[in-house]
């Protein structure tokens, strides 16, 4: 495995796991045939004839951007079961890229512990109100014709919430076994310094506006730079769904007006 720690701002990052050398031999397990088959359906339905089965593709694809970038980034990272948690501890640590010019390296650890904790709330939280949820909402599979679709949601966001919890456990165990090596992007790098350097140009010509924010760093052309560039194909969805979730956050906030001074 290989972890990317991306910066979409100064203040906020993206992780990412590439798995490395997955052995084929290991038979799949009922959560992931489970979810193969969900993605199999998922993909017959986009090209199915009913219009019901568009419609719901079309809603469920809205929902699926809407979840945050950070759960998608802690899915990412494969569960830690108890056998590997004690072959993890005889493995060679695990390297993590990160551009050297917006992460200094002393930080590294410090961002990703931050990342592995400080959603873990929420998503035990979510987590279990989902699953209370199912049951209430599983006589709906009553209707004919038409799926359960209140149950299947709550089931994929339990799911989901669940991936979320385990990826954050994992990092944690990375960092308290000490199996992570920061390694510095210089190509990676280079794709931000070329940033940072347009922004500061911006400011001195008078839009004052990004430096006083927490500036957005990339925007989707970087994405698929950085995804070329780094060779990981999957990196470049991911960072098109932070950049944007980012970008309609800071929108938000910017049309929020400012608290009237007193008198």
């Amino acid at each position: 495995m290989k972890l990317f720690l991306i910066p979409i701002t100064k203040r906020r990052w993206l992780i990412y796991a590439q798995q490395l050398g997955k052995l084929t031999a290991e038979k799949p397990s009922l959560l992931d045939q489970v979810t193969s088959k969900a993605v199999m359906t998922w993909q017959q339905w986009e090209r199915g004839d009913k219009k019901w089965q568009r419609m719901l593709v079309e809603a469920g694809n809205k929902v699926l951007r809407r979840i945050p970038y950070e759960e998608w980034g802690l899915k990412s990272i494969p569960t830690l079961s108890s056998r590997k948690k004690q072959a993890g501890l005889h493995e060679a640590k695990i390297g993590v890229i990160y551009p050297p010019s917006v992460i200094h390296h002393g930080d590294v650890r410090s961002i990703i512990r931050q990342l592995a904790t400080e959603r873990a709330a929420l998503h035990r939280s979510r987590l279990w109100w989902s699953v209370i949820g199912m049951p209430i909402v599983a006589p709906f599979a009553l209707v004919p014709l038409i799926p359960n679709i209140p149950f299947f949601y709550l089931a994929f966001r339990a799911y989901s919430h669940w991936k979320a919890l385990e990826g954050g456990k994992h990092l944690e165990f990375l960092l308290m076994e000490n199996l992570l090596a920061p390694a510095p992007s210089m190509e990676l790098d280079a794709i931000y310094k070329n940033k940072i350097q347009c922004g500061k140009k911006a400011q001195t010509q008078g839009n004052t506006e990004n430096s006083k924010s927490d500036r957005i760093l990339i925007d989707e052309n970087d994405a698929q730079m950085i995804a070329k560039t780094l060779q990981v194909p999957g990196l470049a969805g991911e960072l098109e769904r932070a950049h944007n979730q980012v970008l309609l956050e800071s929108k938000a906030h910017q049309r929020q007006p400012e608290p009237k001074k007193e008198v």
